[in-house]
């Protein structure tokens, strides 16, 4: 159960950032936005994971690691709800920087985990794990956005099935 926990931490970056490509021109028309500023979307998400990575994972060395992974979740889960009812695409960067940067968390303090828990040829199976969905989730992402989309006509849904994936994963590690 762990290991599907914590390859679910992994794989939410990439997911979150591949899922809504396929949604880009409908995202724009949608909130009335250019399409410089539905892409800034994604470089704001792209940033967030950086920050939280960097911030999260030195972090987590001091304070631990049970309580940052189970708030930076929370904090995803809420940062796609925020995604899925955004008025324009200016707060959706934000609210996908944050989503971002609590993603970036789950994917630092997975593996953070992972290294305290198991050692030697077991620490290389689940390493090994998380590189292989973090390969998958982006060739799966725009696959499963574009189905998403060509069944509700919106974007916003893959912001909800964010925000319930992330919020399924919030159980204590």
């Amino acid at each position: 159960m762990l290991t599907v926990l914590l390859g679910g931490f992994t794989a939410f970056g990439p997911l979150s950032m591949d899922l809504y490509l396929p949604a880009f021109p409908e995202l724009a028309v949608d909130l009335g936005a250019s399409q410089a500023a539905v892409q800034l979307t994604l470089t704001a998400d792209v940033i967030g994971l950086v920050v939280g990575q960097l911030v999260l994972g030195p972090l987590s060395d001091a304070r631990g690691r049970r309580g940052l992974l189970i708030g930076s979740t929370l904090v995803c889960a809420l940062a796609s709800v925020l995604c899925a009812l955004a008025p324009s695409a200016g707060w959706l960067a934000v609210w996908r920087f944050l989503q971002g940067a609590a993603g970036g968390g789950g994917i630092v303090l997975a593996r953070a985990v992972a290294a305290d828990l198991a050692a030697g040829v077991e620490a290389a199976r689940l390493f090994s794990l998380f590189m292989t969905l973090s390969s998958v989730a982006p060739i799966a992402a725009p696959v499963l956005g574009g189905a998403l989309l060509a069944g509700t006509g919106s974007w916003r849904p893959m912001f909800w099935l964010l925000a319930a994936k992330t919020r399924s994963r919030a159980s204590p590690v």
